[in-house]
């Protein structure tokens, strides 16, 4: 940590007046699971490097890049993005989110440890741009602005899909709406979701949909404290129709550290496993 802060103090001097700020970040997690009786390993380790400096205007650009390496791999680093905001409104270029990932709330998703498996048919967000952490990645753009009480977030090009996405409050929780057009060369299928996460009664609850050529997928999650730490339930379809399920148990071991163990159910298959993550 010495060595970041000197680091980046000897650049803003570099800098001279110039509004200028240089982070990392990143986390590391340990686990192993068990599939049809097979065990395996799971090893990660995540590095982010961002750059802002700020006009005298009052507009700040921003870059960013990650570097990751999983297991036995050698490590990448993803493609970069910058941003350039004026608080209002911003735009986003390169290795991004698109409008559906960013703004619409698809994640919060339920699988034994960590990472996403319930809406899509491969268990990742395969139906809407998302940023890419060992890759070029979808060299998106990205308009994000804010309407009142609510966010909005349109974007595309460079053959990315075209989404629209808006996420506003309701109740004690928010909403989110998402529309992704399917830019296919040859058939599309535009896929639609909607979702709701909030707290009633001291425990969190979450409500999905999606929806792809006349297939729906849902997902419905509730998490209870316990103990010392949390429960996580969830149960739904994917738009492949497989049905998932499962529960996870959280509990924070202190200093940024976090502790899970969970199983799940995906098509048949099912999946017990347990790790800690903890970040730095």
């Amino acid at each position: 940590m010495k060595k970041i802060l000197l680091t980046t103090s000897a650049l803003t001097l570099l800098a001279g007046a110039a509004a200028a700020d240089v982070n990392l970040s990143g986390y590391g997690r340990i686990g192993i699971s068990t599939t049809g009786g097979a065990s395996s390993q799971y090893t990660r380790m995540n590095l982010d490097f961002s750059g802002s400096s700020t006009t005298d205007g009052g507009v700040t650009l921003t870059a960013k890049t990650r570097y990751r390496t999983t297991g036995s791999a050698t490590g990448l680093f993803s493609g970069p993005q910058a941003s350039i905001s004026n608080g209002a409104m911003s735009l986003t270029v390169g290795n991004a989110a698109g409008a559906v990932a960013q703004t619409a709330g698809v994640w919060g998703c339920g699988t034994v440890m960590w990472g996403c498996h319930d809406l899509t048919d491969d268990g990742w967000a395969s139906n809407w741009a998302t940023r890419s952490s060992g890759g070029a990645g979808p060299d998106v753009i990205r308009l994000d602005m804010a309407l009142g009480g609510a966010s909005v977030s349109v974007s595309g090009g460079n053959g990315n899909d075209a989404e629209l996405a808006v996420s506003m409050p309701m109740g004690g929780g928010s909403v989110g709406i998402g529309y992704d057009n399917d830019n296919a060369a040859t058939t599309s299928h535009p896929i639609t979701q909607i979702n709701y996460s909030g707290s009633v009664g001291g425990m969190g609850v979450g409500v999905k949909l999606a929806q792809q050529n006349a297939v729906t997928a849902y997902i419905a999650s509730v998490s209870a404290p316990a103990g010392g730490g949390s429960v996580y339930i969830f149960a739904g379809k994917q738009l492949d129709t497989n049905n998932n399920y499962g529960l996870r148990y959280n509990q924070s071991l202190g200093g940024g550290a976090s502790m899970h163990v969970g199983a799940n159910n995906i098509a048949g298959t099912t999946t017990v496993g347990a790790g800690v993550h903890f970040g730095f």
